[in-house]
């Protein structure tokens, strides 16, 4: 616990860090070990907000909380689009050390997927923090890797990074709430479509345009997924902006930025209609 104390900032932890390892003893009393690791990756998450100036009452933090949903959808279709390319690589090379380097790429990437469907199912801070760990990992594959370099990782695995970041930062009181029937079958379920629209298109090549269909369909799954809670925060025009730069970015580096164009067309006057309705709610409730 001190070690994780030493993550805030000097002043935070000398009036609060007593109270924090309290807390956190009392809810790791007993608890098992994924218990202990989610209590973790909470501590380690406030306390980066803490040391960003990041918190649910600011406009960033609020921004935060909007543009996560999406961010982590995109990371998504990124992490799909990434054990894709694994795949066909592993097919084609026979070079030990590249073997060895697309492996470890593939691993971040499959890694981040698994913690993408958990942040959508329910179990947010141990899928972000999943998420992010992978693509860390397949980010720094990608740097030391010769041939291709810190450049050509800032290109194909910053957008992605940055997108998980964002999730990871977004303030816990404004994490989107889990969903009521987000049950392990439910989690099973979506772990395993993911798995088909990766590995299939991986080993049989789609025509034209069915070969849309790995990128379109996991972004829709993933709004679905996401569900009308992801679209309450969105009531400002920059909130719908930043909303959309994750899709836009990931779009571009799969080479499949059209087939996110629907997802986007669905969301965006979706996302415009929640906001008004919040909007005019919010105006008619009477002020105490």
């Amino acid at each position: 616990m001190t070690n994780l104390l030493k993550l805030y900032p000097a002043s935070y932890r000398r009036e609060f860090g007593d109270e924090i390892a309290d807390a956190h003893r009392e809810a790791t009393d007993g608890a098992s070990r994924t218990a202990r690791m989610r209590e973790a990756a909470d501590i380690a998450s406030h306390a980066l907000r803490m040391r960003l100036g990041l918190g649910s009452a600011g406009r960033t933090g609020r921004l935060l909380a909007a543009v996560a949903p999406f961010a982590v959808i995109a990371v998504g279709v990124y992490t799909m689009f990434l054990t894709r390319l694994t795949i066909s690589a592993l097919r084609i090379t026979d070079r030990m050390d590249d073997i060895g380097s697309v492996l470890l790429t593939g691993a971040g990437g499959v890694a981040a997927l698994v913690g993408v469907v958990l942040a959508l199912t329910g179990r947010w801070a141990v899928g972000t923090w999943t998420a992010l760990a992978g693509l860390t990992a397949s980010f720094a594959v990608q740097a030391l890797r010769p041939g291709l370099g810190l450049e050509f990782a800032v290109f194909f695995s910053g957008p992605a990074f940055l997108s998980a970041l964002v999730a990871v930062l977004c303030p816990p009181d404004l994490r989107p709430m889990p969903r009521p029937r987000a049950s392990k079958a439910g989690v099973v379920a979506a772990l395993a479509g993911a798995a088909v629209l990766t590995v299939a298109p991986a080993l049989w090549s789609l025509p034209h345009p069915l070969n849309t269909l790995p990128t379109l369909l996991p972004s829709l799954a993933g709004l679905l997924l996401a569900g009308r809670q992801a679209f309450t925060r969105l009531r400002t025009a920059p909130a719908v902006l930043l909303a959309s730069l994750p899709f836009a970015a990931v779009g571009i580096i799969v080479g499949a930025l059209d087939a996110l164009l629907l997802p986007l067309v669905l969301a965006l006057p979706l996302a415009a209609v929640v906001g008004v309705r919040n909007r005019r709610r919010g105006s008619a409730t009477p002020s105490m």
